[in-house]
């Protein structure tokens, strides 16, 4: 538990707030204008409350388990860290910014094929050097095909990327990296 309140910690809560603005947005089932309204809201909505809990408490259960299995935490946490955030990068690649201005603009549709496959590449060599065996390579494949899914599914529902959905997609990228590894 103390991993992941430190992890969140480190990085003052921000993905975890793009996940939930991202999860109020997408949930209202308004038209697309709404959303990106709502995602820019400050305040914490049902659904991106549901979001923030479920993330946190299955990221806290996993880890239990993995150290239960005596997987070595520091290299699954960190290995996770650096898959959520690689995946982002699916996410900036060839997608376009879904507001007229904002923190992700300056990042989506701005990656060059060269910077998502150095991102990507990195993010590999941790995860393989990390974690035993093909283990971490396996967790980040299912990882990088989940988020290349969510960023099409995102473009779908809100015509782009935001700042929020980098964030959200980095929160769900650990977790499902975290997962992978059961």
């Amino acid at each position: 538990m103390f991993c992941i309140l430190a992890l969140a910690l480190l990085t003052g809560g921000f993905h975890l707030d793009g996940l939930a603005d991202t999860c109020d947005g997408i949930f209202s089932a308004r038209r697309r204008e709404r959303m990106l309204e709502i995602m820019r809201d400050s305040r914490l909505g049902t659904h991106g409350g549901l979001a923030l809990i479920f993330v946190l408490l299955a990221k806290i259960l996993v880890v239990s388990e993995l150290a239960l299995r005596g997987t070595p935490m520091l290299a699954a946490l960190a290995a996770a860290c650096a898959t959520g955030r690689g995946s982002a990068v699916l996410l900036m690649y060839r997608h376009r910014y879904a507001r007229e201005e904002g923190l992700g603009n300056v990042f989506i549709g701005k990656v060059s094929g060269r910077q998502t496959s150095i991102t990507l590449g990195l993010a590999v060599i941790v995860a393989t050097v990390l974690l035993p065996g093909m283990q971490g390579l396996a967790a980040m494949v299912v990882t990088l095909a989940a988020i290349f899914i969510l960023g099409q599914l995102l473009k779908r529902t809100l015509g782009g990327q935001t700042g929020d959905t980098l964030g959200a997609a980095i929160e769900l990228g650990e977790l499902i990296f975290l997962l992978a590894l059961l």
